[in-house]
């Protein structure tokens, strides 16, 4: 081999040695295969304007369960209390309804953007008819077993406001 190949294959290397950090630290675009399971949400707050809320509290418990045609999200204030009885009384019926949502519909995904991939739910069934037949739209990120959602507006049911509403998941599968 003369001076000039071996030249031209050092050359080559080098470069690709160069360029493979920048490719192999690039994430890769979240898939709707990746969405489908059950999701333990982590944390959850709502963003209206420069003010940032934990509509059910600093700490949510609950559930996304996603399908490949149906999302289903419970999420509930960790902290409530407990009814005395069985029966709820009409405050802790207030109590128990300004503490929870509990929604579900059929889904579609579209484009991919910086934040995730787009997903846009039409609500068909609710703990709240203020969200009753409305469409939920959420950029969903996956991780590893983490997803990241964020949703660019919409209407928070234990608030009324809309906002911008994100909350962090963990894969339960």
């Amino acid at each position: 081999m003369n001076r000039r190949n071996i030249f031209s294959l050092s050359l080559i290397a080098a470069l690709g040695l160069a360029l493979l950090p920048a490719t192999s630290g690039a994430q890769q675009a979240t898939t709707k295969d990746q969405l489908i399971g059950s999701w333990k949400v982590l944390n959850l707050k709502a963003t209206t304007g420069d003010r940032v809320a934990f509509p059910l509290g600093e700490r949510v418990a609950g559930y996304v369960t996603i399908t490949p045609t149906r999302f289903w999200l419970l999420f509930v204030d960790a902290t409530r209390k407990a009814p005395a009885a069985p029966a709820l009384t009409d405050a802790e019926s207030v109590a128990m309804m300004r503490t929870q949502v509990a929604w579900t519909g059929k889904y579609t995904t579209a484009e991919h953007t910086a934040e995730g991939i787009k997903l846009t739910a039409r609500v068909d069934a609710a703990s709240s008819q203020a969200i009753f037949d409305t469409d939920r739209v959420y950029l969903m990120r996956v991780d590893g077993n983490k997803m990241m959602v964020k949703s660019p507006g919409v209407i928070v049911p234990m608030t009324g406001a809309t906002s911008v509403v994100e909350f962090e998941m963990v894969n339960t599968d």
